[in-house]
């Protein structure tokens, strides 16, 4: 087939859709170096209109299906390889979706509008309404830190959540409306010091994660899926505490996990997606490894020179880096600079070379 893929970061995408054998192009803001190396043909862009989206999708010429990643879930084409718009929007709600998971007896933090939210308690993650990724969380440990929330001018967008502490993880599934299937636990990486000072910040996973609570991670995001008719890829996301499984929020769409749930049980997760719209789900396959990522974020301005640009792109090419920018282009302080990827035989192994690959570049930036 010949796909479109239009993505703020599109890369993981792309390259799994290419593995599959389909022809890819790609609209996507960052335009990385092995993004343009997967697809076909691809266009970076930044903020533009709607209406030139259209005008460089058309560009392309005839597709047979449309991929939207998150904030293009609203734009409409033909055979689009997503969930319903109406699905996606009450998912992405995360106060619509607290409620629901009451309704449907899923442990989940308690979570108000910012007026009502003293009630519960501090301390506080005050969090968007909408959208992922974890960049504009924060915490309020007392009223007078609510009260600066609250006289934001984007307060009606945010919502308050009680905190829950321990073990950010998810779970990868495929669905196809009326069945689904997980395909991996996923630990996730959250605000880690040494890739981010965001406290909050996506910066990466770890597949599988080895759970006493398995069971319960692939009951809640089964029950989800069917509840809300999910299709395709999606990801449910929880905290692992001393008592069990607290469900956070639903990613009705392709998730960061790709790289290491590809990595450690080897299933391609685009061909798996792209079935699912014809009613067929993968099998299930043990782990063979453990896989992991870690995403390094810039603590200044860094700009990508030769010599910063030659090591990444060595990375890339032996499989330890991705999502690698163009030489000559300029990150801005607390944006991803690159991604990196370790296996092994364990947890600590995987983490450790993933690490050992960020270290390293992180070094480069600072001198």
């Amino acid at each position: 087939m010949k796909i479109l893929v239009i993505c703020r970061s599109s890369r993981s995408i792309v390259c799994s859709a290419k593995k599959a054998g389909h022809t890819i192009y790609a609209l996507d803001h960052f335009g990385d170096v092995d993004l343009m190396k997967c697809a076909d043909k691809a266009y970076s862009f930044g903020n533009i209109p709607e209406t030139e989206i259209y005008e460089l999708a058309r560009s392309f010429g005839d597709i047979d299906a449309v991929v939207l990643g998150p904030g293009f879930e609203k734009l409409k084409f033909k055979n689009i390889l997503n969930n319903m718009p109406s699905v996606t929007e009450d998912v992405n709600d995360k106060l619509k979706i607290a409620k629901k998971f009451r309704s449907m007896d899923i442990p989940h933090p308690e979570t108000e509008t910012l007026d009502k939210a003293s009630g519960l308690g501090f301390p506080l993650m005050i969090k968007p309404r909408s959208g992922s990724g974890g960049m504009g969380n924060a915490i309020a440990r007392n009223e007078d830190e609510l009260a600066l929330f609250s006289a934001r001018a984007d307060a009606g967008e945010l919502i308050a959540q009680e905190f829950v502490e321990g073990i950010p993880c998810s779970a990868s599934l495929i669905g196809t409306g009326d069945d689904a299937v997980v395909v991996s636990l996923n630990e996730q990486l959250i605000g880690v010091p040494w890739l981010t000072r965001l406290p909050f910040a996506y910066c990466g996973n770890i597949t599988p994660f080895v759970t006493g609570f398995s069971e319960e991670m692939i009951r809640y995001s089964t029950q989800i899926a069917l509840e809300f008719g999910l299709v395709g890829t999606n990801g449910a996301d929880f905290i692992q505490t001393k008592k069990g499984i607290v469900a956070i929020e639903v990613n009705p769409r392709f998730q960061g996990s790709i790289d290491t749930v590809e990595l450690s049980t080897g299933i391609n997760i685009f061909e798996a997606h792209a079935e699912s719209f014809e009613g067929r789900l993968p099998r299930p396959k043990k782990s063979r490894c453990f896989a992991a990522k870690t995403i390094l974020y810039a603590d200044r301005e860094v700009v990508i020179d030769r010599r910063l640009s030659d090591r990444l792109i060595k990375c890339m090419n032996t499989g330890r880096a991705a999502d690698v920018p163009q030489t000559g282009c300029t990150v801005q302080p607390d944006e991803p600079v690159t991604t990196f990827l370790g296996t092994g035989g364990t947890r600590e192994i995987a983490l450790g070379k993933a690490g050992k690959y960020a270290h390293s570049i992180k070094v480069m930036t600072e001198t």
